[in-house]
This record gives C-alpha cells, sequence and structure tokens, in this order.
C-alpha cells in the first residue's frame, strides 16, 4: 500500500511556501509520495484571472524538479470546463493501484470552506485530510472545525507539523509584475521562467479582460495541449499574450488576437505527412513547404477541429509565417507577436518591440528587413507572399536563382 499526498493548488506563482509544504509533508512520514495538482479552472474562481495552465504547470515542474518522491500532474488541465475536486479524485483513484490511499493535503482555511464544495461527502469518505495551519486561522478554531467534520461526515482528519504558511501568491505575483521577483520567495528556476517568458509582464492590463474570454482561451489550451510539446505550448502561450496587449493597443478585439496567438502553432508538431495533408485541404498550393505548411494547416485545423469559424483568426493564423500583400491589422499584430514574443532572442528585437506598441506597419516593416537579410546572407529567395509585403511597404527585395523544389524557402520562423 502507498499514501499518496494528494496536494492541489493554482501555483501561479509557484512559491517557497508550496516548496516548504511538499517537504513537509514528506518529512512526516505520512505520506510515501506527493502529487502537485494544478489546478484546471476553479468553480469558486470565475471572476479571477488566472495564468495560462501551461505557465501553471511548468512552473510547479521546475519548482520540485529536485524531489524525486514528487509527481506534478496535469490531470485537471487536460480537462475542459470546471474542475471539481469530487471528479479529480475519482479520476486519479483510477489510475492508482487499489490499495493504494489518498490523503488530501490543504491549509487550515479549507475546513471552513469544504462543505461548500460539490459533494464533500463523497470527498471525505473518498480520501483522509492532513491539515497544515495557516495564518489568520487561530489553531485551536482549526481543530474545534476539523472535529465537527469528524462528527458530521465521520471524517478522518489530521493535522501536519508544519512551519505555519504566510507565504502568499498574490503578494508574490505583484512582486513580479513590478519586476522585483524575490528568490528568498520563489525557486531559483521558477523565477528564470517567469523572467524568460516575462509571464506578469502584462498581469494588470490583461487582468481586464473579459473573465468570459480567458475561460474560452483556457478550454482551447486544454485542446490544443495534447498537440503540442512543452516549447512549443510556452511559445504559443507567449503570443496569445502579447497578441492581447498589442490588440488592447491598437484597438483590434482582445479576444481574437488571444485565439489567434494561442492556435497560430496548433499544426507545428505533427508529423510531417498530417502537416502536409491539411495544408492541402486548406486549398494553398503556395504553402506546401515544410517550413511553411503548419501556417494553412493550422488555419484548417483551428476550423475543423477546435470549431473556430472567424474568418480573420483564421487568416491570421495562415499567413503567420510569411505575411501577405494585404494584411489586415490582426495579421500584422499576429505576424509581429510570433517574431518577438517575449522569449525570442535576436538581432533588432528591442526596435520591433518598440514600434510595435505604437506603430504595428513600422514593427512589420522591421520584421521584413531582418528577414530579407537573413535569407540574402543563405543565398535563399523571399517568398511570394513574403516579396508581396515587401513591395507593399517599399522594401527592395533580392531575388537570387529559383531554388531547387526539394529547397525549403526559409523565414525567421523557428
Amino acid at each position: 500500500m502507498t499514501r499518496i499526498g494528494l496536494i492541489g493548488g493554482t501555483f501561479d506563482p509557484f512559491h517557497n511556501g508550496h516548496r516548504r509544504l511538499v517537504e513537509a509533508v514528506l518529512i512526516s512520514g505520512q505520506v510515501d509520495r506527493v502529487i502537485l495538482m494544478v489546478a484546471g479552472q476553479q468553480p469558486h474562481k470565475t471572476k479571477v484571472k488566472v495564468s495560462a495552465a501551461g505557465y501553471r504547470f511548468e512552473m510547479a515542474l521546475r519548482g520540485v524538479a529536485d524531489l524525486s518522491q514528487v509527481e506534478v500532474s496535469d490531470l485537471e488541465i487536460r480537462r475542459p470546463g470546471r474542475s471539481y475536486t469530487v471528479d479529480t479524485l475519482a479520476l486519479l483513484r483510477g489510475q492508482l493501484a487499489p490499495e493504494d490511499e489518498i490523503v488530501l493535503v490543504y491549509g487550515s482555511d479549507v475546513l471552513f470552506d469544504l462543505t461548500t464544495w460539490r459533494s464533500p461527502e463523497i470527498i471525505l469518505s473518498s480520501a483522509d485530510v492532513l491539515i497544515a495551519h495557516r495564518g489568520g486561522i487561530g489553531q485551536q478554531a482549526a481543530k474545534d472545525r476539523a472535529e465537527q467534520l469528524r462528527r458530521d461526515f465521520s471524517a478522518r482528519i489530521d493535522f501536519l507539523n508544519a512551519p505555519m504558511l504566510e507565504l502568499s501568491a498574490t503578494e508574490v505575483r505583484e512582486a513580479a509584475v513590478r519586476g522585483e521577483l524575490d528568490t528568498g520567495k520563489i525557486p531559483e528556476r521558477v523565477a528564470a521562467l517567469i523572467t524568460r517568458h516575462d509571464l506578469y509582464g502584462y498581469d494588470e492590463e490583461l487582468a481586464r479582460v473579459d473573465p468570459a474570454v480567458w475561460h474560452q482561451l483556457a478550454d482551447y489550451e486544454c485542446q490544443v495541449r495534447p498537440l503540442l510539446n512543452h516549447k512549443r505550448l510556452l511559445h504559443s502561450l507567449n503570443v496569445m499574450r502579447y497578441a492581447m496587449h498589442l490588440a488592447n493597443k491598437h484597438g483590434v478585439s482582445v479576444e481574437k488576437a488571444g485565439i489567434a496567438g494561442l492556435m497560430h502553432d496548433c499544426a507545428k508538431c505533427l508529423e510531417a505527412h498530417t502537416v502536409l495533408h491539411y495544408a492541402r485541404l486548406a486549398g494553398d498550393p503556395e504553402l506546401l513547404e515544410p517550413a511553411l505548411a503548419h501556417g494553412p494547416a493550422g488555419a484548417w485545423l483551428a476550423r475543423h477541429q477546435f470549431g473556430i469559424e472567424d474568418p480573420e483568426i483564421l487568416r491570421a493564423i495562415h499567413y503567420h509565417t510569411t505575411g501577405s500583400g494585404d494584411m489586415s491589422v490582426l495579421d500584422l499584430l499576429i505576424y509581429v507577436a510570433d517574431k518577438v514574443e517575449p522569449a525570442r532572442t535576436y538581432h533588432n528585437l528591442e526596435a520591433i518591440r518598440e514600434a510595435a506598441e505604437t506603430d504595428l506597419v513600422q514593427a512589420m516593416r522591421l520584421c521584413l528587413v531582418e528577414v530579407e537579410a537573413f535569407l540574402e546572407r543563405e543565398n535563399k529567395p523571399s517568398h511570394p507572399y513574403a516579396q508581396a509585403a515587401l513591395e507593399k511597404l517599399g522594401i527592395p527585395t533580392h531575388h537570387p536563382p529559383a531554388p531547387d523544389k526539394q529547397e525549403t524557402r526559409l523565414t525567421l520562423e523557428q
């Protein structure tokens, strides 16, 4: 028999309070291993913006990377819609051996909320509960409440001898927004991730987006997640957030920008023959080369698998690798966001980002100049669609001899 401590949370961000709780549970000897359950869409946080699941999962992974007895689970974030503890327990139970025991680990504040959750009687009959004291909840009050739950539900509740948890994810997140990450409060690996991807860089601005939009994006992320490796998912989330920031600056639909940014690479990690098949179905023979086909393939997939019908979104996905001679503001925005999202690093990046704040056409021009310089160094031709964009913007192009049919025309797409 294995006793498994289940610690759920948004982990937005994962901080040293979470880490200390995990360590205390393991040291206590009351469990054999720990599963960190990254929370899906929580029913009691319907009006609160929570960072994308892919970010939170990656932060949790990095926060406990050196603890061999700890597993980070994406069970909840793989499922669309609201996540309820009673459902998570049932699904997790199906993955464990019949003799394994689940121990729910919470802070003491949960004792006063648990009866408002869905099916508390099933939760308390399905698992033991291990409680760590939290600041703001008196220890005697917590013990009295535990005793009441034992009487009312025959709950099996014990208390954990652990340091009182004082760290607030909200305070750590607010400090991150200000660029004041404190490695005394957050693991270094997590801090490095936040810094590289600027995870909270637009948080105050994006917190004003309608919660319904975030819920929709969370569902789309859940659906696209199985198609992408973790690097591509982080890139797509970066493009989503940066595109939403630029949309807010330029009067474009933040919802459309977010969906297009999240979905722009949805076909990128598929097998090459599958990408080509979808690209052919999209009906654009000019974008069938290996480095470019995921654009039209992604647009086809977005429409036929994810049910996205908006022609502006589909067009932005279709042309995000090359641009075109007649680009909408959303097209420009997604092209630029893809090239200069926060984790990108190449020449002239800051100049492009600076231009993008006020003039997307100029940002596009700078992007195309960089692409053209790269192609010229490699003695490769521009794609016809990129040439049309260059000519529209008055940028001289070079035209080396036509390549062999097997040779790929390059872009800055990585």
